[in-house]
C-alpha cells in the first residue's frame, strides 16, 4: 500500500476543487525548514501560529496570488511535521497553478486521500479511534453519526477503551502475582485479587457490548420499497422524492434494477431505494433484478412492503418473510373483493426485530387537518370514525414481541401527502429509537468488542474449572491481543487500508 510507505513533502487542496469558491486552503506537510520558501513568499519572517498576509511569487517573481499563510512548526501541528496552510483565492485554475508551482519548484508530491491523517497517526498525533472518528465526521449523513464522530475524535470513546485496557492489565497483574508471588501474597488474597479484577473486566466489557447489540446499519441507512410488480413502488418513490425519478407505467416489471436517491428526513439523510417487482419470471434480466430486490430489502434499515390485491403472485410468502417495517396495500379504489378477507389471506406479517416504531409519542399520525382522507369514489378511510391514519385498530407499529403488523390501506394517487407523512414519521421514529442508546456504528469496533466479549466469557468459564494458572495465563494473552487491536496499539495494515480508503484528498 503506497500510503503506508510514502515519505517526503506532500501537498493538497483541502477544500472543494471541483468548483470555484471564494477561498481555498492548500496544505503542505513534511518539508524540512520553512526557510526554503523565502524566495516565494514576500515576508521577512514567518512566525509559527501567526496568520501572515503576503504574496506568493514564482521563480521569475511573477505574482501568483495574494494569500494568508499560517505556519505550524512540527511536532506542534496536525501531522506532527512542519505544516503550511495557504488560504488562496478559490478559482480552480488558480489553485491548481499554485499546487503545480510547489510540485515543480520544491518537489512536493500530491497527497493521497487521508495521507495527512495517516501521518498524524504515524507520528502519534491521533489514535486509531480518532482517525476513525474523523472518517465518520467527514462522511456523516446525520446528527447522530456526526456526534459519534466528534466523540471518537475528541477521545471520549477511546477513554472507555483505555478503561477496558487498564482493567485487563489489572487482571493480568493478578494472574502474574499468583504465578510468581503466591507465597508472599497468600492464597486467599491471591484468589480475591483474581476474582475482583476479573469482575471489573467483565463489567466493563458487558457495558461496551450493550452498545453493539442489535444495531442496524446506521451509517448509511436505506429505506427500501419492495413487493409486487405494479404495486405502486415507483409512484411512491417519486412522491417521497418529490420528483419523477422512476418510470411509472401500467406494464408489470418496468423497473428491472434498483434505483437509489437520497432524501432528508428531519435533518438525517437516508438512501431511498426503488426495487424491481418480485414475482416468478422466466426472464433472466428480470430475475436478476428480483434477486437484487430481495438482497436490498433484507439488508435495509427500513423496509416498506407494497401489495396490490388485484395481482398477488405465487412468490408472496418469500417477501413476507423479509419482515417489513410497514405494509401498504395499494389500488384499493379498483379492488372488487373484500379487503379484510384479502388481509386475512396474507396471514400475520412479522416486522423487523429492532424495537417498537412509534408514529409519534402522542398517538396516531394525523393527516391533513381538513378531515378524513378521501380515496377515489370509495368514501373516507377512517379507523373507527376518526381522521388519523392508523395500522387498523392499533397506534404504534410494534415489533415481533408485540404482535404482527396490520397493513395500511391507501390509494397512492389521492393520499400521497398522508402516506408520505406516515412513512417519514415512522422512519424517523425508528431511527431515533435505534440511536437513543448511542450504539457503536463502526464495524471494526463492533466486531472487536464482540470478539473480546466472547473471549472473556470463555476465559471466565475456564478459570472456574482450570487449576493450572499457566494455562489460564496463556488464554488471557489472546484477550490482550484483541484489546490492543481495538484501541490501536496494534494496527493491521488491512484495517488502516479500509479506514483511509474513505478519506478525501487533503485530510
Amino acid at each position: 500500500m503506497e500510503l503506508l510507505t510514502s515519505s517526503g513533502p506532500i501537498i493538497a487542496c483541502s477544500t472543494n476543487i471541483n468548483s470555484n469558491t471564494a477561498i481555498a486552503i492548500i496544505r503542505l506537510s513534511g518539508f524540512e525548514d520553512v526557510e526554503i520558501f523565502k524566495d516565494c513568499f514576500v515576508l521577512k519572517e514567518i512566525k509559527p501560529r501567526f496568520a501572515h498576509f503576503t504574496k506568493i511569487v514564482d521563480q521569475n517573481k511573477n505574482l501568483l496570488d495574494e494569500i494568508v499563510l499560517t505556519y505550524f512548526k512540527g511536532p506542534h501541528s496536525y501531522t506532527g511535521e512542519n505544516v503550511l496552510e495557504l488560504s488562496v483565492h478559490g478559482n480552480k485554475v488558480n489553485v491548481q497553478r499554485i499546487i503545480n508551482f510547489f510540485k515543480k519548484q520544491y518537489k512536493f508530491k500530491e497527497a493521497l486521500p487521508g495521507e495527512f491523517s495517516y501521518r498524524a497517526l504515524k507520528n502519534n498525533k491521533l489514535t486509531l479511534s480518532q482517525v476513525e472518528g474523523l472518517d465518520l465526521l467527514i462522511n456523516a449523513n446525520s446528527n447522530f453519526i456526526l456526534n459519534q464522530g466528534f466523540s471518537l475524535l475528541s477521545g471520549d470513546l477511546q477513554d472507555n477503551y483505555i478503561e477496558l485496557h487498564k482493567a485487563f492489565l489489572n487482571h493480568r497483574s493478578a494472574v502474574e502475582l499468583s504465578i510468581d508471588f503466591l507465597d508472599d501474597v497468600g492464597e486467599e488474597q491471591s484468589e480475591k485479587n483474581f476474582n475482583d479484577s476479573l469482575k471489573d473486566l467483565k463489567a466493563i466489557i458487558n457495558k461496551l457490548v450493550k452498545k453493539v447489540s442489535n444495531t442496524e446499519n446506521l451509517i448509511s441507512p436505506e429505506i427500501v420499497l419492495f413487493g409486487d410488480p405494479n404495486a405502486g413502488k415507483s409512484t411512491l418513490f417519486n412522491e417521497l422524492l418529490g420528483d419523477d425519478r422512476s418510470i411509472v407505467t401500467d406494464i408489470a416489471g418496468t423497473t428491472r434494477d434498483f434505483i437509489t436517491e437520497t432524501i432528508n428526513i428531519d435533518g438525517n439523510y437516508f438512501k431511498l431505494v426503488d426495487t424491481a417487482g418480485i414475482r416468478i419470471s422466466d426472464d433472466k434480466v428480470e430475475n436478476e433484478g428480483i434477486k437484487r430486490s430481495k438482497d436490498k430489502a433484507n439488508k435495509a434499515f427500513f423496509k416498506i412492503l407494497l401489495l396490490n390485491p388485484n395481482q398477488i403472485n405465487a412468490d408472496l410468502k418469500s417477501y413476507l418473510s423479509i419482515n417489513p417495517d410497514l405494509v401498504i396495500i395499494t389500488h384499493i379504489d379498483n379492488y372488487n373483493g373484500d379487503l379484510e378477507d384479502f388481509i386475512k389471506s396474507i396471514g400475520p406479517i412479522e416486522p423487523a426485530k429492532s424495537g417498537p416504531i412509534e408514529p409519534s409519542k402522542n398517538g396516531p399520525i394525523e393527516p391533513a387537518k381538513s378531515g378524513p382522507i378521501e380515496p377515489a369514489k370509495s368514501g373516507p378511510i377512517e379507523p373507527e370514525k376518526s381522521g388519523p391514519i392508523e395500522p387498523e385498530k392499533s397506534g404504534p407499529i410494534e415489533p415481533v414481541k408485540n404482535g404482527p403488523i396490520e397493513p395500511v390501506k391507501c390509494n397512492l394517487l389521492t393520499q400521497a401527502t398522508e402516506i408520505t407523512k406516515l412513512i417519514q414519521e415512522s422512519v424517523n421514529n425508528k431511527y431515533l429509537l435505534a440511536t437513543s442508546q448511542n450504539p457503536l456504528v463502526l464495524n471494526r469496533h463492533k466486531d472487536q468488542i464482540s470478539k473480546i466479549y466472547e473471549l472473556v466469557c470463555n476465559y471466565s468459564d475456564l478459570s472456574e474449572v482450570e487449576s493450572d494458572i499457566s494455562i489460564i495465563s496463556s488464554e488471557l494473552n489472546s484477550i490482550g491481543d484483541c484489546i490492543s487491536e481495538l484501541i490501536g496499539i496494534v494496527s493491521p495494515d488491512d484495517v488502516l487500508h479500509n479506514i483511509f480508503n474513505n478519506f478525501c484528498i487533503g485530510k
